[in-house]
């Protein structure tokens, strides 16, 4: 009775979208996720992880998977299949997941225009391991976030530990993974993402020149790791993770001293702020935001 129930008010709430959607100017635009007529039957509410998973599901039709060891991080998405969260889950990566997903909600979904609402990731995984790819120091690539093609853009989070929870690292992670979505769109990458790498080809600079982080700055790099700066998508990410979370103070006056980063970092604010994205203003709400470590 509780699932026909469910299953109703679901239907009600999709139907009544469909309806406002059909009569808005942004009529052509098409969900890139549908909502399952029934919530996932293996996910029991009563802890408070699994509850607060339930609610960004009900209010938004977005799934997040925490589980590492469940098959399902493996493979591709059938909208149907339930969530799992594991029972022995530790204590401190249930930590970052609510936190996470605080995040999503009330400092990235809280803030889009209404027509953007289809940009937001709908799948989620949430890792314990690095993500590094590649196994011998010249291919060994890192990354903040990677993004899952196989399933309308699905976000993955590394990273994430026991001891020392940060996080700064998941508000990074998830405008690194955004920008990766948004820069494949077709428009974007020839209007923003190609620029950004002219400007690396004209001034012929290369990651393995780079030993240090004045020395990054100089050459138009945010940072003096090579492995996270070895390919010219991994360095326009980059950017906008750290555009959304550096002290406005400290971004400044690398803007001011180096012009190079300058021009960089303008078009990847450009691509976010056609997208509805301010990334000024997300950093000028991070200084200020409860999940901040420094406010704590």
């Amino acid at each position: 009775m509780k699932n026909i129930l469910k299953t109703i008010r679901l239907t009600i709430l999709l139907g009544v979208t469909m309806y406002m959607v059909s009569c808005s100017s942004e009529a052509s635009l098409e969900a890139d996720y549908v909502v399952p007529n029934e919530l996932p039957g293996n996910i029991v509410p009563g802890t408070l992880l699994s509850n607060r998973i339930l609610k960004l599901y009900n209010d938004y039709g977005i799934v997040v998977y925490t589980d590492v060891s469940d098959p399902r991080m493996y493979k591709d998405l059938v909208s149907e299949e339930g969530l799992n969260i594991s029972a022995d889950r530790i204590a401190a990566d249930t930590t970052a997941a609510l936190i996470y997903i605080d995040m999503i909600e009330k400092e990235f979904i809280n803030g889009l225009p209404n027509n953007k609402l289809h940009i937001v990731p709908r799948n989620f995984y949430l890792f314990k391991n690095d993500l590094i790819a590649g196994t011998s120091a010249f291919n060994s690539y890192e990354y903040i976030s990677k993004i899952w093609y196989n399933s309308n853009g699905d976000l993955t989070v590394g990273s994430l530990r026991n001891v020392g929870l940060d996080s700064v690292k998941l508000k990074q992670t998830f405008y690194y993974g955004l920008s990766n979505i948004l820069r494949n769109d077709a428009v974007n990458s020839n209007s923003f993402y190609a620029p950004f790498v002219e400007i690396n080809t004209d001034a012929r600079v290369y990651y393995w020149q780079v030993n240090s982080l004045d020395q990054a700055y100089e050459k138009g790099f945010l940072s003096s790791n090579q492995n996270l700066i070895k390919s010219n998508q991994q360095d326009f990410d980059l950017y906008a993770a750290w555009a959304a979370t550096t002290p406005p103070q400290t971004r400044d006056s690398i803007l001011n001293l180096y012009p190079q980063i300058k021009s960089k970092y303008d078009l990847v604010n450009a691509m976010f702020k056609q997208e509805g994205i301010d990334l000024t203003i997300v950093n000028r709400n991070w200084q200020e935001s409860t999940f901040n470590p420094k406010n704590n």
